[in-house]
């Protein structure tokens, strides 16, 4: 017989909560095998759904009314107590184990995950193209808690909404079913024109929630199902569940449509429950390690991505495998003590229970603690913020000799000792700057533009730089070059959009943009025929759609070569500056730990040249096209000999982050690049 009473606990639901944790534990620590492990989380988010939904039902159907302060209280004892230890261990780790370069950022994304909008403080770093390159914090996981702490927050307003119209469950579901359908609308249409943002963001998960809550709101139809039509929409469930975790990935656009086979899947198990023909899955949901990973699966959530971020800071140089297995075992040993010691005696206190004032007194004082630890974090960081500026301003403003680039010359080697163990400007200082700075901003023909070098009426000739960020960091130098030579000069420059009609593999709306971009440049070339020379530059990495039969490469050379073909007569002179060599993920760990052990940063953190210097297509596009037309400025060994290429240079700091320069290493290029510009025009 089909069971007709169900107990208090669900097996199924442990179960699916033991899968949902194991999927994105293995997604985090073995990505290779479950790319699309992260899917977990929509499993959580129907879960939550349905689970809060049946509660906050049965409440209204019970009393007539919703005792919103009540069940926040609840909310917030069963949710906070861990979170905040996580959040609070957390920011001591960072104090003591992680390099100071990354204390703001993730001392900020400790503070909003205390807040609870880390979803909407990575929806915007996803979509800022600097930002984009942070360091994962050890919080970056707090944006799905983020996203169901604030579902907490309106979804019982909306089933008191319903029940305020009528106390029928008809408009109860008509609210819930018809925000819930706003939502997946917005979920498909965002993830399709902007997939960075609506990974994390509110609306488009809502859905999932909602989905959940629709299935409590229809009742327990299905357990009147035979048991054999439950085993198999159980087995499905789970199939689909698993099919999402193996065969999804980064490249699937997501959530959107894709999410429904996680989340329907979920939603199969748990109408499912646990049938008892011969072969349903319900001795595997029953299974006791199953039900205890289940138990313990909040608590384990918190715990690993935090351990994985702090791991390769704490140990010392560690090996992979061992670092995945101890940070495996610790997770389970941290989530099953925080959920005894933590969790279950918060949530089981009678005192609390009977006093919700005190939950919320207790909450605030909790978070207030772990802002203390953040705020003086915080402090010290400006500190040394401000102490890095007067090391700067004093550098820059004496200019030692050899500083910067200038310690790199071919054409004048020069060496100062007392510049070895120098850095400026400092890491944490770079992290702050203003990237490209321009005080000349105006847009024409639907480009933006920045103007430097002299006014266009004392001008002898106007230049122009084009490309994309990369070409934005030689602005600083070659604005010196336009003075120095009374030229005008306008930069045309795009995020992430190179002068190439070989387009590259963006996401939306990043793609459409470019494209665009890429496209309006001649007609203003043309309406600008006092520009007769450009520079170009543009960043050698990422991928762009290949034709058939040619190669990567030779689709990025092909590219560049056809856009310049487009341009008009009237530009004489197209120079390509080669792209730059780009630093090691951890480099910047390394030059902080040698500036705080007194050695050379330089040296000890130098990056070999094969892996720092790509092949450059524009480049390679200019010296084969075969017309005067092109040519190519290379100041590669101002940043690298022939076997290493330097973060740091003539005491000068180069990159504020993996490929861009920072503002004084920009200004120290300045003479090299006269020189070699000087080198070119002497040829026009």
């Amino acid at each position: 017989m089909p069971e007709t009473k169900r107990s208090r606990r669900r097996p199924e639901i442990q179960a699916l909560r033991a899968i949902a944790v194991l999927t994105v534990v293995i997604y985090h620590v073995w990505p290779e095998a479950m790319p699309g492990g992260y899917v977990g989380v929509d499993v959580f988010f129907a879960i939550s759904g349905y689970l809060i939904t049946a509660h906050l039902l049965r409440e209204v159907e019970t009393t007539g009314a919703l005792a919103l302060w009540g069940f926040w209280a609840r909310r917030a004892r069963r949710l906070l107590p861990a979170a905040l230890v996580t959040l609070f261990v957390c920011a001591i780790g960072t104090l003591l184990f992680v390099p100071q370069v990354y204390w703001q950022q993730f001392l900020t994304e400790i503070g909003a995950s205390t807040a609870y909008f880390q979803n909407w403080q990575l929806a915007g770093d996803a979509v800022d193209y600097l930002a984009a390159e942070n360091r994962a914090s050890p919080v970056q996981h707090f944006w799905s808690l983020s996203a169901e702490e604030q579902f907490y927050l309106a979804w019982p307003l909306l089933i008191a909404l319903g029940a305020w119209l009528s106390r029928t469950r008809v408009a109860i579901f008509l609210v819930l079913g018809i925000v819930s359908g706003l939502s997946l609308a917005y979920s498909i249409t965002e993830t399709a024109s902007n997939p960075a943002a609506a990974y994390f963001v509110t609306p488009t998960r809502a859905w999932e929630f909602g989905a959940g809550g629709l299935l409590a709101l229809l009742g327990a139809r299905a357990w009147q199902l035979p048991d054999q039509a439950r085993a198999a929409l159980s087995w499905a469930g789970l199939a689909a569940v698993m099919y999402a975790s193996i065969f999804y990935s980064t490249d699937t656009a997501f959530p959107g449509s894709a999410a429904l086979v996680p989340v329907l899947g979920t939603l199969a198990v748990i109408l499912a429950g646990t049938p008892r023909a011969r072969w349903a899955p319900s001795p595997l949901l029953r299974f006791r390690p199953g039900q205890f990973l289940g138990d313990i699966s909040y608590s384990v959530y918190l715990w690993h991505w935090p351990l994985l971020v702090f791991a390769p800071f704490v140990l010392v140089d560690p090996g992979l495998d061992e670092t995945r297995v101890a940070v495996i075992a610790l997770t389970v040993l941290l989530g099953w003590v925080t959920k005894v010691l933590v969790e279950d005696p918060v949530r089981r206190s009678a005192w609390l229970a009977s006093q919700p004032r005190m939950t919320f007194a207790c909450s605030v004082a909790a978070m207030a603690l772990v802002a203390g630890v953040l705020v003086s974090g915080t402090s010290h960081v400006e500190a040394q913020i401000r102490k890095a500026e007067r090391a700067e301003s004093k550098a820059v403003d004496t200019r030692p000799p050899c500083f910067g680039a200038a310690a790199r010359d071919p054409d004048q080697p020069c060496v100062n000792p007392a510049l070895r163990t120098q850095v400026v400007p400092s890491p944490v200082l770079a992290k702050t700057e203003e990237y490209a700075p321009c005080e000349r901003f105006h847009r024409e023909g639907g480009l933006s533009q920045c103007d430097f070098g002299v006014p266009a009426e004392k001008a002898s000739r106007t230049i122009a730089l084009v490309g994309d960020s990369h070409a934005s960091h030689w602005r600083t130098p070659l604005d010196q070059v336009a003075k120095q030579n009374g030229w005008h000069g306008v930069s045309i420059t795009r995020t992430s959009c190179p002068f190439s009609e070989a387009t590259k593999k963006l996401a939306e709306p990043t793609f459409s943009q470019c494209k665009d971009w890429v496209s309006k440049l001649p007609s203003y070339f043309r309406a600008h025929p006092e520009i007769d020379t450009i520079f170009v530059v543009g960043i050698t990495g990422g991928a762009v759609n290949v034709p058939k039969g040619r190669t990567m490469f030779e689709a990025k050379v092909n590219g560049v070569r056809n856009a310049w073909r487009t341009l008009p007569d009237t530009v004489k002179h197209i120079v390509v500056i080669r792209d730059t060599p780009r630093i090691a993920t951890d480099t910047v760990d390394c030059i902080d730990r040698a500036v705080a052990a007194g050695e050379r940063a330089d040296i000890a953190c130098a990056v070999p040249r094969d892996l720092a210097v790509e092949a450059d297509p524009q480049a390679v596009a200019a010296r084969t096209s075969g017309s005067e037309r092109t040519q190519v400025i290379d100041l590669t060994d101002h940043f690298c000999n022939d076997r290493l290429c330097f973060p740091v240079v003539g005491g000068v700091l180069v990159f504020k982050d993996l490929h861009h320069f920072t503002l004084v290493w920009a200004e120290t290029l300045g003479p090299p690049l006269g020189r070699a510009v000087q080198r070119l025009s002497a040829t026009w």
